[in-house]
């Protein structure tokens, strides 16, 4: 799974469900249906630490997790939000002192030296798409066996190893190309936040201030479930210990007699409550994603102002500001006793309240194109924008053939990429807009008379204009 590590959600989905999962199954290999690759490898309450530590969430964070720690190579985090960075720098605190370097530094290879004889763990940040050479031996894990301890060459200096060093990369890069050389020597990991990632992530955040009670009971639910399992698996360990030291005959063996006995009748019990735990994880579940409208406005929001920095480098927003933003909508919006009004009320104060934020940040003459941006991302999320119409306003019609093309009847009135988007418009959207156009052949003089039909949802659009627009133009005998 570590090869699909540089991968978003959908495409390592794609990987299980579509690809892996059927071959295996006509392999005859025995293989769960319902597979899911973070919840196979990681343990719950590891998972619950991750978070605390400020791990997302959501599972693909979880899988991510799952990778870092668990790959047998040095991962590389794709990082562009410094969501992973975060993670790392929290998690590694507990467990040592967390050596942090930049490939720029001038005393990087001394601190890389006393970490790996020292066993301190490393976090090398801002990475570009290229490492330095003298990293190599590290990344590839060239170790030199000395006895009983390993080695390993750093330049021309050969440094004791201990196994308790780690190495972590990070890059801000958003989509960075790494040489295969780089790529083969360390496990790339795609931390970079998409739309529904960071919508569960933000579902999370408005539930745990909305609904505190759920969110202490999952907290709790994760612990008994975590307790539970590791109860089962000390059970198994006892009775095989007792299997593998027992001797003569078992039916003679009063102490394993009991034992059974009693991982019995707790491995029942532990069961019964697991079954209840994943029943009311359902619940929970269910009583969480009413608040889904929420977390998937800001989400969209955040997007927009993400890809504000096409428009110019200058416009960067952090992910931890615009958090910070959303719980203050979360406080400040209108309160309700009715969940789909206070939903309607924190959809409208947060959308708001990230247009005041933004515009505060923007040049004049790109304010109302923010406005725009939001405007048809949240139309687009709700199923309310034609996309041919959208496509069309974008980039008008492109014409590659005039052959079959009606003639321009008023050239000196309609110029040449007018008329194309005329006809285009009507060829492409054929719904939204009838044209016919009308010139009385005169020598010197043209007037024209031009029928737009609407269809009756945009008509209000139209309210204030006369059903016939007629427009005169005169022109010379030329």
């Amino acid at each position: 799974m570590s090869y699909a590590g540089p991968f978003p959600s959908e495409f390592r989905d794609a990987l299980v469900q579509k690809t892996w999962l059927p071959q295996v199954t006509a392999l005859g290999i025995p293989a769960s249906q319902n597979f899911d690759f973070s919840m196979f490898l990681a343990d719950p309450s590891d998972v619950r630490d991750w978070n605390i530590d400020g791990l997302p969430a959501d599972s693909f964070s979880t899988e991510n997790g799952v990778v870092v720690t668990r790959g047998t190579r040095w991962p590389l985090l794709i990082d562009p939000q410094g969501q992973g960075n975060k993670w790392i720098r929290n998690m590694e605190k507990k467990n040592g002192r967390l050596v942090v370097l930049t490939l720029t530094m001038p005393d990087m290879v001394r601190r890389m030296e006393n970490a790996i004889q020292f066993g301190d763990p490393v976090l090398i940040q801002d990475v570009q798409e290229e490492i330095d050479p003298i990293l190599e031996p590290v990344l590839s894990k060239a170790f030199i066996k000395k006895g009983n301890s390993l080695a390993i060459k750093l330049g021309d200096k050969e440094v004791d190893y201990d196994p308790k060093f780690r190495l972590y990369l990070t890059s801000k890069l958003n989509n960075p190309h790494y040489t295969p050389e780089v790529s083969t020597k360390v496990t790339i990991v795609n931390f970079a936040v998409k739309e529904q990632g960071l919508e569960a992530q933000l579902l999370n955040v408005v539930v745990q201030k909305e609904r505190p009670d759920l969110d202490t009971q999952k907290n709790d639910l994760v612990r008994k479930v975590a307790h539970g399992k590791r109860t089962l698996f000390e059970l198994e360990d006892q009775l095989l210990d007792l299997l593998s030291n027992a001797t003569g005959s078992l039916l003679d063996n009063t102490t394993l007699i009991n034992t059974l006995n009693d991982s019995k009748i707790t491995s029942d019990e532990v069961a019964e409550s697991l079954v209840i735990a994943e029943k009311t994880g359902k619940k929970i579940e269910s009583a969480s994603a009413l608040y889904k409208p929420c977390s998937a406005r800001a989400s969209i929001l955040y997007f927009v102002l993400y890809d504000l920095a096409n428009v110019d480098p200058m416009y960067q927003f952090s992910l931890d500001a615009y958090v910070d933003l959303f719980l203050l909508s979360i406080k400040n919006a209108p309160k309700s006793t009715r969940l789909d009004e206070r939903i309607k009320f924190l959809n409208e104060f947060h959308t708001y309240a990230t247009y005041k934020y933004t515009s505060r940040g923007l040049f004049e003459q790109h304010k109302l194109l923010l406005s725009l941006q939001m405007c048809v991302r949240i139309l687009k999320s709700a199923d309310s924008l034609n996309d041919t119409e959208w496509r069309f306003f974008l980039r008008g019609g492109a014409v590659l053939d005039r052959s079959d093309q009606p003639t321009n009847p008023a050239p000196g009135w309609i110029s040449e990429l007018a008329w194309d988007n005329v006809v285009e418009l009507e060829q492409q959207v054929p719904h939204f807009l009838g044209v016919r156009v009308a010139f009385p052949k005169s020598r010197h003089a043209v007037e024209a008379r031009v029928w737009v039909t609407v269809p009756p949802e945009y008509s209000s659009l139209f309210a204030d204009c006369p059903p016939v627009i007629t427009h005169t133009g005169r022109h010379g005998p030329d």
